[in-house]
């Protein structure tokens, strides 16, 4: 069954391990001494990318079952690889391990796709290059990344001026294996899973939040103990059936196991503030990591809202599907301060704004702030959508579908295979 513009959503849905989570216990496992056993894992691509990584820096990874076996080597103690890494389409992954490798005495090139080609390195590599890592991009900014590990690294205080978590999490894997004491102060906070793991896994790490900044503190006095980690559902991927849920008066939803975490879920906070009617029906707390049940019920349509700069960093994965919403939202829509989104797997500023006038949605842009002119009635659709091969943008434009007269033409769906691969098969079993 198709989406379309008679579609309801319904149905009971567990959404696919989070990605983010997904990267940092593959890496983190990698590191402590001994099994540690992982459920849920995506096997989305940016993800096993991560996984082939960690396999050429000497961990062994089994799966068996339902379930992938890892044995860790202890920092200091990774392998020399034998061949270039290569990442794919993951930011994520680059970045995290250029982190973990920066303070071993190993020499590494690392590259990925045509997309990931084009994406600043230098915010995350400047950082590692104080601690002694020697470290080359291409023009001084993009992969490939030919990067020196230093077995000796410096411990440093870091102030983190751009909002990410992926900056902050290579430090913190840097520090894994550098002698004394490193800080870092971070003034937004940022998706917080590298900092709850190492808690979990009984590492010295110490997360103090203050008015206007967080304050971490990590020292390598401790081993990282193994870990049995069931990979709670990612918020980011289940966002796309919430709002679609939100879309339809009429739309019936349970979501289960999914991961709530504060700086993930600011997308819901949205919704709701727009007039979806989502309910948190059950919570419990899993190696530091709140996981929730919910239930979305939608009466009654949607209505405009204004993002202010400082929301934009908790749902910041979620502004292509949320552009959708705006789109069928009563009243003008404002998303302030999107400039992070242009360095993101596209320009997906650009792409949502162009794809939003190609379905009869107007918007415009102005100073990386997003205007959306919403109502409630169906829009013209049947545009060729242009995605860059950004999965995101790519499935925003599908869940459209729901309030278009006649569906969007969208050529190659494969990029949904870097992040949820049975997207399609997933969101057919809850079409009304």
């Amino acid at each position: 069954m198709s989406l379309n513009k008679h579609s309801f959503i319904r149905g009971i849905y567990y959404p696919p391990g989070d990605k983010s989570i997904s990267h940092r216990i593959l890496i983190l496992a990698g590191q402590a001494i001994g099994k540690s056993e992982i459920y849920n894992l995506l096997e989305g691509e940016d993800v096993i990318n991560t996984l082939k990584a960690m396999r050429l820096l000497g961990v062994k990874i089994e799966k068996k079952g339902n379930k992938y076996h890892v044995f860790g080597v202890p920092p200091g103690g990774l392998f020399q690889p034998n061949k270039i890494i290569d990442f794919g389409n993951s930011g994520t992954g680059i970045r995290l391990i250029s982190g973990l490798i920066s303070s071993n005495n190993i020499k590494v090139k690392l590259v990925g796709d045509s997309s990931l080609s084009k994406r600043p390195m230098k915010r995350v590599t400047e950082h590692l290059s104080r601690i002694g890592a020697v470290i080359q991009l291409r023009k001084k900014l993009f992969p490939p990344i030919k990067l020196k590990g230093t077995g000796n690294a410096v411990p440093l205080t870091f102030e983190i001026l751009i909002p990410s978590a992926q900056i902050k999490s290579a430090i913190m894997l840097s520090t894994l294996n550098t002698k004394g004491t490193v800080k870092i102060k971070e003034f937004k906070s940022t998706r917080d899973h590298t900092e709850n793991m190492l808690m979990s896994m009984g590492y010295n790490i110490k997360v103090k939040e203050g008015l206007t900044h967080r304050f971490i503190e990590m020292k390598n006095n401790k081993d990282l103990n193994t870990i049995n980690y069931n990979v709670p559902g990612d918020p980011s991927s289940a966002a796309f059936f919430i709002s679609a849920a939100c879309l339809k008066p009429g739309s019936r939803l349970i979501v289960k196991n999914i991961l709530f975490n504060k700086t993930r879920v600011g997308f819901i906070k949205t919704l709701k503030k727009m007039g979806g009617e989502i309910k948190l029906i059950r919570k419990r707390k899993i190696h530091n990591e709140l996981i929730a049940d919910l239930e979305i019920e939608q009466k009654r349509n949607l209505k405009s809202t204004t993002l202010k700069s400082f929301d934009i960093p908790m749902q910041i994965d979620e502004i292509p599907i949320l552009s959708i919403a705006a789109s069928f939202a009563k009243g003008l829509t404002i998303f302030k301060g999107l400039k992070e989104l242009t360095v993101k797997e596209s320009n997906r500023l650009q792409l949502i704004h162009e794809n939003l006038r190609k379905i009869g949605v107007k918007s415009k842009i102005e100073n990386y702030d997003l205007y959306i002119y919403g109502n409630h009635d169906l829009k013209r659709g049947g545009g060729v959508i242009k995605h860059n091969d950004d999965h995101r943008i790519l499935m925003s434009f599908f869940i459209a579908n729901m309030i278009c007269e006649k569906n969007n033409i969208i050529k190659d769906k494969s990029c949904v295979k870097t992040s949820y691969p049975t997207f399609f098969k997933d969101i057919s079993k809850f079409i009304n």
